[in-house]
């Protein structure tokens, strides 16, 4: 760093890691949509293509959006909201269940341990933290 460079702050892991969750679970559904159109293409599943491709490509948009809104209240909760489309998906291709099921895990870890960090960082800045490990 430059004489005179503020340093910058660090961003809150609660966003961090919501927004890497859910930017993650778009590209997930893109690929969960590209799946259920090859296999109603080969007729393993009764989808309509065109109902595949518009709610796969809107779902995989909305989690996109979720991810950049994941610093505000309401953005996680859409993120939460999110999941119950995927995971519905299973309903045509039961591994898309499971596969949102897993990043609901992950989102959910990602939520409690970024709150966590972003606890205990603030406990540190205000000189609470736990200092030289005495008791």
């Amino acid at each position: 760093m430059t004489h005179g460079e503020v340093p910058r702050r660090q961003r809150p892991a609660l966003v961090v890691f919501t927004q890497t969750t859910l930017l993650l679970e778009s590209l997930a559904t893109f690929f969960a949509m590209l799946v259920t159109w090859g296999l109603g293409r080969a007729s393993v599943v009764d989808v309509s293509t065109g109902a595949v491709w518009v709610a796969g490509s809107a779902l995989a948009a909305a989690f996109a959006f979720a991810s950049g809104r994941a610093n505000t209240r309401w953005g996680r909760i859409l993120g939460w909201v999110l999941h119950i489309p995927l995971v519905a998906g299973g309903l045509w291709v039961p591994a898309i269940a499971f596969v949102g099921l897993m990043f609901l895990g992950l989102y959910a870890l990602g939520v409690r341990l970024g709150a966590r960090i972003d606890k205990e960082r603030a406990q540190h800045a205000a000189g609470d933290g736990v200092q030289g490990g005495t008791t």
